[in-house]
């Protein structure tokens, strides 16, 4: 065998790395100049109804083929965007060229005002007049929700504990459920090791965000680190700098937390673990999970570090419906819902079992 074909490869092997290491360096540069972010929330949409901080917004669709419409929102840390973070990874952006009437719900970020707010105050006073104002809106009787992590946990507290809800379909991402499989950041406080009054604001009422902050970082020490690697590893390929910086922007932009609804999670379903004890309540109603008949799309992440499989799949048998699927993803907690994965799985799977769950054409 002629030594010139290994050479060869190894000479335009250099050359790669050589190109990738100058585009490195000159989108490096850019970076370092300070180049304004990429804007989140490119979908074109309305907000079309408020409450408090709390919004709603429709994105615009002039054809719509598919009915009940569909309600995205997530738990009370995070910032919405994650449904609509940049051009090709947008769960707004896909679900609204498949057909269908999509809203979002946004809580806002909390102030001192809303110091006192428990889950059901939450659910119950800015959650379901959502969805009431979504059903007036789209002219529909129920409506489709995609709820993510902390919010699939919140909504299953709504529906086992009303039955009045119009929620015709539900799309759970990354659901908790069994936390005797708590994710790391979590185990002091299932443990006893730490307690829910040594991160509340007193003057406030809330945990602040960075202390949040702080929680999910217990969980990845090295995260920064490992990000920043990321990016030169990746500088070379078009586009990868600005989806970086977006869901980066995502990622670490925590929100404060009501105390009385953080202690309502840590006490109740954390250390008590009362979805699968029994005694869960929400606004002092008790949570029948078996009364939740609806049918259910649960999304797990084979290596999700926040809401490990273990955690979310015991659900699937706890409810009443006999139409539930489980869609398992590989990668982690945000993996699920963005990157190539989702693309690749994620939502062509969601937009399948939407499409059999739902009317076409719109009642």
């Amino acid at each position: 065998m002629s030594p010139i074909g290994p050479v060869v490869d190894i000479a335009r092997g250099l050359v790669r790395e050589v190109e990738r290491t100058q585009l490195r360096a000159r989108r490096g540069i850019e970076l370092i100049a300070r180049r304004p972010p990429p804007r989140v929330g490119n979908t074109p949409k309305d907000e079309v109804w408020s409450f408090g901080k709390a919004k709603l917004w429709r994105y615009r669709n002039d054809d719509v083929r598919h009915g009940p419409p569909v309600l995205m929102f997530l738990g009370l840390v995070g910032d919405s965007a994650i449904f609509d973070l940049f051009p090709g990874n947008s769960w707004a952006e896909k679900l609204v060229a498949e057909g269908f009437d999509v809203f979002l719900f946004d809580w806002g970020r909390p102030e001192a005002a809303e110091g006192e707010h428990d889950l059901g105050t939450y659910m119950d006073g800015y959650f379901v007049p959502a969805v009431d104002a979504v059903r007036r809106i789209a002219g529909a009787d129920e409506v489709s929700v995609g709820a993510y992590c902390m919010g699939s946990l919140m909504l299953t507290l709504l529906l086992g504990s009303r039955s009045n809800v119009p929620v015709r379909n539900a799309v759970l991402f990354a659901p908790p459920c069994d936390y005797d499989h708590a994710p790391g950041f979590l185990t002091g406080f299932k443990d006893g090791r730490l307690e829910t009054r040594h991160v509340v604001d007193e003057m406030t009422g809330l945990v602040p965000e960075d202390a949040v902050r702080g929680m999910f970082r217990l969980l990845q020490p090295t995260s920064d680190i490992v990000q920043y690697v990321t990016l030169w590893e990746n500088l070379w390929r078009d586009g990868y700098a600005d989806a970086h910086r977006a869901i980066n922007h995502w990622a670490w932009d925590h929100r404060s937390m009501a105390a009385p609804s953080f202690v309502e999670m840590v006490e109740d379903y954390v250390r008590e673990n009362r979805l699968v004890n029994g005694g869960a309540e929400l606004a002092g109603r008790p949570v029948d999970l078996h009364s939740i008949t609806i049918p259910l799309l649960m999304i797990i992440a084979e290596k999700d570090e926040f809401v490990p499989p273990a955690n979310s799949e015991p659900l699937a048998e706890l409810v009443g419906s006999d139409d539930v699927e489980i869609l398992r993803i590989p990668g982690g907690h945000a993996g699920a819902l963005m990157g190539s994965a989702a693309r690749k799985k994620t939502m062509p799977g969601v937009v399948d079992w939407l499409r059999r769950h739902s009317d076409t054409p719109p009642r």
